[in-house]
């Protein structure tokens, strides 16, 4: 199995100099909590979410519609291939504490995007992925780890802080 056969292809994106309105309401009406931001020929630049939303709308007092996407949007965006495994972009979410992926070509264009819930999906769906090594243990630390907050609030083994 390989990205292209569990990725979100039909992904709406928004431009850099778009209004945060406009990146609310893609998320809005795709019932989604990012979006990716592209240049206008299709390249990825960066993803945006709805947290990012919040905090800017709060941090820089501004109504969305007067704020633009660049001011938010994270722009150390990791990407994937579509003929990449689901184990290598699982390994890439650990590593990066992130839970979506757009998925691009060569040329860094968007064709899609996976989240951890597609992994998750892919899992139950088929039990394992081709033998690539993902495991249900895994999807759990993959998990585990992007959700970990900046400051922790856990010692080891669930002791608390």
């Amino acid at each position: 199995m390989k990205i292209e056969d569990i990725m979100t292809r039909d992904v709406r994106a928004c431009l850099a100099d778009d209004s945060l309105a406009t990146a609310a309401q893609i998320m809005w009406e795709n019932d989604c909590g990012s979006v990716p931001v592209t240049d206008p020929d299709g390249r990825v630049l960066g993803i945006i979410t709805d947290r990012d939303l919040a905090m800017a709308a709060h941090l820089q007092g501004v109504a969305l519609r007067a704020s633009r996407v660049s001011s938010a949007m994270a722009r150390d965006v990791k990407t994937c291939s579509p003929r990449d495994t689901p184990a290598t972009v699982q390994a890439l979410m650990q590593q990066h504490k992130i839970r979506r992926v757009p998925v691009v070509d060569d040329q860094k264009r968007l064709l899609g995007i996976v989240s951890l819930g597609d992994l998750a999906y892919a899992m139950a769906a088929e039990q394992t992925l081709g033998g690539d090594g993902m495991t249900w243990t895994a999807i759990a630390h993959t998990l585990a780890r992007v959700s970990e907050p900046r400051v922790p609030r856990w010692g080891r083994l669930g002791e608390r802080m």
